[in-house]
């Protein structure tokens, strides 16, 4: 079997993971910035960690599957340097910023890349924030 002809699964796949992921995150930053200790504790954590590498591997098949070339296509590279962003806006907004208000900061810094990786993907766009400004 073709690796092509498992795309509609690996893409369905992909999609899942990037809103279990963002959920997750979601319910966790808003968990520590109210001060709760289960959004740090080992067994969500552990779960954080398996879905972002299920996401990561969904997203390396499709690149595989898709030949693409995240530096030679420019709306990949733009998520691939969101995706970056995103994750040390929140690794501060989880654990390592000292205070509430940077917590908060980074956790609405990495939402924020969030929501333009998600528009970036919809739209195969890298620019669509700078149109919608000039629009």
């Amino acid at each position: 079997m073709a690796l092509i002809e498992l795309y509609p699964l690996i893409k369905l796949s992909h999609v899942l993971l990037v809103m279990l992921s963002g959920g997750l995150f979601l319910g966790r930053g808003l968990g520590v910035l109210l001060g709760a200790t289960m959004p740090m504790s080992t067994p969500v954590r552990r779960l954080s960690q398996v879905i972002d590498t299920a996401l990561l591997a969904a997203a390396l098949l499709l690149l595989m599957t898709l030949q693409l070339n995240p530096f030679a296509t420019p709306w990949l590279l733009a998520k691939l340097m969101l995706l970056v962003a995103y994750i040390v806006f929140g690794t501060l907004a989880l654990r390592r910023a000292p205070t509430l208000s940077g917590k908060a900061l980074a956790f609405a810094a990495a939402l924020t890349c969030f929501v333009m990786m998600f528009t970036i993907a919809r739209t195969r766009d890298p620019f669509v924030f700078l149109r919608m400004l000039g629009s």
